[in-house]
């Protein structure tokens, strides 16, 4: 699909992978516009239906007519499912499932208006498949963006409108917080990410504009995660054992 010249719209896109991805598809040419509750560009709780109607018109009036959407709004709540109070479960899932539906069958509806095929990229996670303890709330609720982007993709491909879904690891944005400043944490990750360090924004945009461009693809989840997710704790345990009895036989 050709970036330069599109109109675009990124939710999410004041900060971190949002931001990133704003930064790279004006770098390939295209008009992109930020949906976001912060920071500049359009103003929009991407969980109110109104805010989210009114977004819409206003990039068709300004801009014109989306061929490209970069869903990447979300939050994240950490805890055992038996702390978890229904707020919080309730957060989570207005903005990672139902905010994610809602601008989804906004751009949707307008390309499908104007007649114009287009690229839509969920911003999903590794966690969607990972079943990490203290990760429920966060997890379920990825992996309904997952299972939305293959129906979505269904239901829209009869239209020339292609629907993935990107897959973060680990990696460096406001969301992850005070672990970023933790070196251990850092450490333990490049342990067991096969090329060995936290991901950065730059590295999920790139692999976003490469869903986008690739015209033969569509209702799949592309992990982009430096491999972290092929690897398991006890897996990574055992590694660690082999080598010390290595150490051990060669001194």
């Amino acid at each position: 699909m050709q970036i330069s010249g599109a109109v675009a719209v990124v939710t999410g896109g004041h900060t971190g992978i949002g931001r990133a991805t704003i930064e790279a598809l004006e770098a390939e040419g295209a008009t992109a516009v930020s949906w976001d509750i912060d920071g500049p560009g359009i103003r929009c709780d991407v969980r109110d239906p109104a805010a989210v109607t009114k977004a819409i018109e206003t990039t068709v009036a300004e801009y014109g007519v989306p061929t490209i959407l970069v869903a990447s709004a979300g939050t994240a709540k950490l805890g055992r499912l038996v702390d978890l109070t229904v707020e919080e479960w309730d957060l989570v899932y207005d903005v990672n499932v139902r905010g994610m539906f809602l601008c989804l069958q906004a751009v949707a509806r307008a390309m499908l208006a104007a007649r114009v095929g287009g690229s839509i990229v969920l911003v999903g996670s590794v966690n969607g498949t990972i079943a990490d303890p203290a990760h429920a709330l966060y997890s379920t609720s990825k992996a309904a963006v997952q299972h939305l982007g293959r129906c979505a993709a269904t239901e829209l491909g009869d239209a020339g409108i292609r629907v993935n879904t990107v897959a973060p690891g680990p990696t460096a944005t406001p969301m992850m917080g005070p672990l970023l400043a933790d070196d251990d944490y850092r450490r333990k990750i490049g342990e067991t990410t096969p090329l060995g360090r936290l991901g950065e924004p730059e590295d999920i945009s790139l692999g976003i504009l490469n869903v986008i461009k690739t015209p033969w693809m569509t209702g799949q989840t592309i992990a982009l995660d430096g491999g972290s997710s092929l690897m398991t704790s006890r897996g990574q345990a055992r590694a660690e054992q082999i080598k010390a009895l290595r150490a051990a036989a060669q001194s």
